[in-house]
Order: C-alpha cells, then sequence, then structure tokens
C-alpha cells in the first residue's frame, strides 16, 4: 500500500500507516468484502467500522498501535471502499459482513467493535443479532435514531443531472480537489490526505469515489439502542452530530453504565481530527 504521507505528518502517523496489513476478502451474502488484519491469530479481537461513505483506511494510523495485544480488524462494508456494491443495503446485512470477516479473520474471541458513525449504528445491529460477537461496544460520535444522517452525513445524493453512481473526473488530483467530510470541521491535514488518496479508483470512464452513492437510499432498520447486557462507550465530538440526548436515549436501560466522553473541540470525524485522543479513549474502554 502506498502511504502519500504528507511532509508534516508526525513521526507516531508516519510509523502507524507504514505498518503493512494483511489483506484479505470473503464473500458475504453475495458481495465481495474487503478487509485489512493487524496483530497475531489468537489474539482478542478488535473490530473496527468506518463510517458512511468511507473506508477500512480511516484506520490506518489507529489499528497498529493494538497489534500488540489484539487481532485487528477493519473491513470495507458492501457499498464501500474495495467492496462490491449491492442493489439494496441494511444494517443486518452490514452486520453479518462484520460477523463473516471477524471469523474470518479469527477476530472474534472476546471482540471488542469500535464504530465511527454510521459504524457505531452498525455495531448496534451487529450486538443485536449476533451477541455472541459483540459485547463490548463503541460508539464514535454515531447520531442515533435520527434517519437524517443518512443523508446530511452519509452524502448519498447526487449532484443534479448526474446518475447517482457515476460521477466521475478527469484525474486523481482533480476528484481530490473535490474530496470533502460531511459535516466539515477542522480535520488534520495528514490524516484528511491520506484516506482521500484512497478514496477514489479509476474504471474506462475516469476517476470516482469508491462509495456507492446509493448506500443509504432504503436504509430502514435504524436500531432502537444495543441489548441491556452490552458494555457501551460513547465518544463524542462537542461540535459533533451527537447530542446530551441522544446519549441518553442509546444508554438507557444498559445493566452497567455507559462510558462516555467527550471531546472538547473535535466535530464528528474524530479519527481524522483528534486520533490520539481517540486512542486514549479506547485504551481506557479497553482496559476497564
Amino acid at each position: 500500500m502506498s502511504t502519500n504521507v504528507t511532509s508534516d505528518a508526525p513521526e507516531w502517523f508516519r510509523t502507524a500507516v507504514e505498518t503493512e496489513p494483511e489483506h484479505s476478502s470473503i464473500t458475504v451474502h453475495g458481495a465481495r468484502i474487503t478487509y485489512r488484519c493487524w496483530g497475531e491469530l489468537g489474539s482478542p479481537g478488535l473490530l473496527l467500522v468506518h463510517g458512511g461513505a468511507a473506508h477500512a483506511g480511516w484506520w490506518d494510523h489507529i489499528a497498529p498501535r493494538y497489534a500488540r495485544d489484539r487481532r485487528v480488524v477493519a473491513l470495507d462494508l458492501s457499498g464501500h471502499g474495495d467492496s462490491d456494491w449491492r442493489d439494496t443495503y441494511s444494517l443486518a446485512t452490514w452486520a453479518d459482513e462484520i460477523t463473516a470477516v471477524a471469523a474470518a479473520a479469527q477476530a472474534d474471541d472476546h471482540a471488542v467493535l469500535v464504530g465511527h458513525s454510521l459504524g457505531g449504528l452498525v455495531g448496534i445491529r451487529t450486538a443485536i443479532a449476533h451477541p455472541d460477537l459483540v459485547t463490548d461496544l463503541m460508539l464514535v460520535d454515531s447520531r442515533i435514531l435520527d434517519a437524517e444522517m443518512l443523508d446530511e452525513i452519509q452524502r448519498n445524493q447526487p449532484e443534479e443531472g448526474i446518475p447517482r453512481r457515476s460521477k466521475h473526473y478527469p484525474s486523481l488530483e482533480a476528484a481530490l480537489e473535490r474530496f470533502r467530510l460531511v459535516p466539515d470541521h477542522a480535520s488534520l491535514d495528514y490524516a484528511r490526505d491520506h484516506v482521500a488518496r484512497q478514496s477514489a479508483v479509476r474504471d474506462d470512464d475516469g476517476w470516482r469515489w469508491k462509495f456507492d452513492r446509493a448506500f443509504a437510499d432504503e436504509l430502514t432498520d435504524l436500531p432502537p439502542h444495543p441489548p441491556s447486557d452490552c458494555r457501551l462507550g460513547v465518544v463524542y465530538g462537542e461540535h459533533g452530530v451527537v447530542t446530551p440526548a441522544m446519549i441518553d436515549i442509546v444508554t438507557a436501560g444498559l445493566d452497567e453504565p455507559a462510558r462516555v466522553v467527550e471531546l472538547a473541540g473535535a466535530g464528528h470525524h474524530i479519527p481524522l481530527e483528534q486520533p490520539l485522543a481517540l486512542m486514549d479513549a479506547i485504551d481506557d474502554f479497553l482496559r476497564a
């Protein structure tokens, strides 16, 4: 994997993204699902799930920190990254993909799932549908019980006059100039650049974004809250999309209180804005 790390990236970031993961794929419900792994077989699992319109590469600078003690896996949900696209999508199908990938990667032993944005909602659905896999769940600025997120955050609407699945650019540079985080906030330039360069692919018509613009068109199975016996952590940005009322909803009825962390100054895209603070929060959650 070419890292293309900018010169202003600190040493810890360079070291992390230069740690080459294992790249694999598995077929789930007829679609090829790609994933990357760090760490030794036989270690407890750590499952990292990206947000909408993102991909597994959002975790490249975070995953290696845990590879000494855990089998770390980041997957491309169908309709994202290098995984296949589907005719329709659902959180339940994505939950099945996570479960199948965890088993194939041998990361299903005492697994902890960390999900950003839409990935957090998929994590809740996974905890509901596959309780033997996920009993420890961390949500990272995941807007709860709010279908508007699917339009506002995930950028699934096509530009006027452009078919939803076929927006192309003449060059990678032209595509990167159009790369936007939604909602936008102050991210680290080197982290943003690293994920942006993995977000586009060339085909016969030029350069396009890797995500299916229709991935959120028919989602209806938004989960209410995790199972009561789920050990839950919530990390959210001071300027993110999560509100205290949403946190009250998602943490209600749990057998033990959730661990809630607000990151001062952070927006929605915490892995690209405050990755070190996020890793500190993950560390605390894993140790608890």
